[in-house]
């Protein structure tokens, strides 16, 4: 291994800022570097979880598989994000398998250099309990979407968030459509569908991975008042369903 390469990249990780020589000479006598190319498996559920991992580049997901063979997409790994600590804490086997969705770089943390590390570095425990913090908040929150917004409103937020975060209106999808379902909780088919309405009311245009938003000013007017077309559409129908309740029971 390279030790100079492996300098670098250690102290080029927010979660080691600040680290003394003595920490990242023995930081860097237990750590491993691990470069996996595109679709290949870090780990599997159910493995044991005998390390945490700092993903330097490429893209990496978090899923569990389902019975029907197709898989729930719990999380996205993007680059300088650490992940698999909580089961190293829990001493629990990982509840969700690992695997590459672009070619990757790891440094791979093995337990036993990472309880170290915490015991001899305060700062550094610290942020790891923050980043495991946020970590927690973003499920909270995204349970909250998948459980109140209705499909549209989640693929539009995620269109919106999209461009925000690649700061273009006209964006690249950085996974496949079906992925991106998974995350929204929607199906394939419910995903491309919104997709589709888009497209016709005039708001977006699709070239495979490539999506134009027009105005996200319009797709958020849009969204409004989808919603509330949605919202009276709900009403109409349990104002309905009480009234027939209410002649059957005359009857």
């Amino acid at each position: 291994m390279n030790h100079i390469k492996l300098d670098g990249l250690l102290i080029n990780q927010s979660l080691f800022q600040g680290i003394s020589p003595f920490e990242l000479e023995s930081l860097k006598r237990e750590v491993v570097k691990i470069e996996l190319d595109k679709g290949l498996s870090l780990f599997q559920k159910g493995d044991n979880a005998d390390a945490c991992y700092i993903l330097v580049y490429g893209l990496l997901k978090l899923a569990i598989p389902a019975s029907s063979g197709s898989h729930k997409v719990i999380e996205l790994i993007r680059p300088g994000q650490c992940f698999g600590e909580a089961m190293v804490f829990l001493e629990e086997p990982y509840p969700f398998y690992a695997e590459t969705l672009e070619p990757s770089l790891l440094i791979k943390i093995p337990k036993k250099a990472l309880f170290k590390l915490l015991e001899q570095s305060p700062s550094i425990a610290r942020q790891m309990m923050t980043g495991l913090s946020y970590r927690l908040l973003g499920f909270i929150r995204n349970l909250e979407r998948q459980s109140t917004h209705n499909a549209m409103h989640r693929v539009i937020d995620y269109l919106v968030q999209t461009a925000q975060t690649q700061e273009t209106t006209e964006i690249r999808l950085e996974l496949k459509k079906n992925v991106v379902a998974s995350i929204l909780n929607l199906t394939p088919e419910t995903f491309s569908r919104m997709l589709q309405q888009l497209v016709e009311e005039g708001l977006i245009s699709v070239r495979a991975s490539r999506i134009d938003l027009y105005s996200i000013a319009a797709l958020q007017e849009f969204l409004r008042f989808y919603n509330e077309q949605e919202m009276a559409s709900t009403k109409s129908t349990r104002s309905s369903s009480r009234s027939s309740t209410s002649l059957s029971s005359r009857h």
